[in-house]
């Protein structure tokens, strides 16, 4: 059977085991059938190819639409052909590189080719850390193809902004969808922050269970005493994440009563023992851990029910040491950090850790450097110490600690930084026949970490022949500095 005789066919499937109606033909064609007791079939083709030239004749349905606003205008001096075809090439290579170029791009106030628009749109679907620079980088342009290519799925930093201080419109808190009334209340809270909060009170008890738990966390914001009432009564609130939110605010109240509670709590658990040797005085911090914790210290946000392998009192001290500022130490103890930190032993992992969490938490770079000493502080404190601390030490630190600490030094690293990062890596996979998970992560940093300079390239070419295993990274991480190289040439 030919492939017209089986279109044919398909066609005609059923035709034959039901009559056809051409009483309502259009006139125009019906006085041209042949004969209308022709066989189903025959009669069925008729109306079709009639039917086929009479809306050929008579030319396409009218579609009515309405035009598009035109592409705003740009002002922005473009971005060369050169460099958008090398941060296409970046975009692509790495997760690393691809934020790096994605900054690099939004600092250059240069205007991007229009065909790379929809890709860096689509990627703000896709991840939520891209949105500000993107949005920066696609400039009207962006914001106006967003609105018109909803395909594109496109979340812009312009679409959470909030609506300006002096223009609030009351519907959008009393009649909004959450995502309304979050932004009213944030921008009231920034223009009057007692105003806010009483706006939040007032409507409290009324307010569904998740509203309560996603609005209260505004309050963080401009906070004062005057916010400490309110949240307290909040600490008392029936839904758990409510009780939790409200009490890891008022963590960062000095001076609040919750505050007192949980050092008067955590300093009945510590004592300092002072002893003389020689001429110089030995301190030592012991602890005491509570077998029974006062069941108060729940309203406050602290578990009483401790993991297992932890015991309870160790549990809730580590967890009130991590909510108090370090520096009420140093008051209550008269030492400095470091002192501090040299009479703590070292099996007080309880203690170590809630300090370490507590520095990162209140930022406080002189305690997370102090905690540098201690070996089983959180490799977490490295982000916050003092930079040139971190510097000075790296080739001492432990292969976790350093991984933290790549990724909170800015880049592109000191000269020595980056040779002993290079150094650390590379000795990692000397006795490798695959590469381990670990220094992948790494090659993805030295990406936008080791400096963009000839020499660096030469260098990472060179270890290709003495580290095969790793011969592909290398040539990605080479490549990466050319990049690197040419967007910072035409950048500029």
């Amino acid at each position: 059977m030919s492939t017209w005789d089986e279109v044919v066919s398909a066609a005609l499937v059923g035709v034959r085991t039901r009559p056809i109606d051409v009483d309502g033909a259009d006139p125009l064609i019906g006085e041209h059938f042949t004969a209308k007791k022709a066989e189903p079939a025959v009669l069925c083709l008729q109306i079709a190819a009639l039917t086929a030239a009479a809306r050929a004749a008579t030319g396409c349905e009218i579609v009515s639409a309405t035009a598009i606003p035109e592409m705003p205008d740009d002002p922005r001096p473009p971005i060369s052909p050169l460099a958008a075809a090398y941060a296409e090439r970046a975009l692509t290579l790495s997760p690393g590189m691809a934020q790096w170029c994605l900054q690099r791009l939004a600092t250059s106030g240069l205007r991007p080719p229009a065909p790379m628009l929809p890709d860096l749109l689509r990627r703000t679907a896709r991840s939520a850390h891209v949105r500000p620079a993107i949005t920066v980088i696609a400039g009207s342009r962006g914001r106006w193809l967003a609105r018109h290519a909803p395909e594109l799925n496109a979340v812009l930093d312009d679409d959470a902004a909030l609506p300006a201080t002096d223009d609030l419109d009351d519907s959008d808190w009393t009649h909004g969808e959450l995502a309304d009334r979050t932004a009213y209340l944030t921008a009231l809270r920034e223009r009057d922050p007692d105003a806010a909060r009483e706006l939040l009170a007032s409507g409290w008890a009324t307010e569904s269970g998740t509203d309560r738990e996603l609005l209260l966390p505004i309050l963080s914001r401009r906070l004062s005493t005057n916010d400490e009432e309110f949240l307290e009564r909040a600490l008392d609130d029936r839904r758990a994440k409510v009780r939790a939110g409200a009490a890891q605010i008022l963590d960062h109240l000095d001076g609040s009563e919750h505050r007192q509670r949980l050092i008067t709590a955590a300093t009945a658990l510590l004592e300092l023992d002072t002893q003389r040797r020689s001429l110089a005085r030995h301190h030592i911090v012991r602890v005491t851990l509570s077998t029974a914790p006062d069941p108060t210290l729940a309203r406050d946000g602290i578990s009483l029910t401790a993991p297992r392998s932890i015991g309870v009192g160790r549990h809730v001290l580590t967890q009130l040491v991590s909510r108090i500022p370090p520096r009420t130490w140093e008051k209550h103890f008269e030492l400095s950090p470091d002192e501090i930190v040299a009479a703590i032993d070292a099996d007080e992992i309880g203690l170590i850790h809630g300090l370490c969490t507590a520095a990162v938490a209140f930022s406080d770079s002189r305690w997370a450097t102090a905690l540098l000493a201690q070996r089983k502080a959180l490799p977490m404190v490295v982000s916050i110490a003092e930079r040139q601390v971190v510097i000075d030490t790296f080739a001492t630190l432990t292969h976790e600690r350093q991984l933290v600490a790549l990724r909170a030094l800015p880049s592109p690293w000191p000269d020595a930084l980056a040779r002993s990062a290079f150094n650390a890596v590379l000795k990692m996979v000397a006795s490798q026949e695959t590469i381990p998970r670990g220094p992948a992560t790494w090659f993805d940093m030295m990406a936008t970490g080791l400096p963009a300079t000839d020499i660096w390239r030469a260098t990472v070419d060179a270890a290709r022949e003495t580290y095969p295993v790793v011969t592909t990274q290398l040539a990605t991480l080479a490549e990466s500095l050319r990049i690197r190289s040419v967007l910072d040439r035409e950048l500029e």
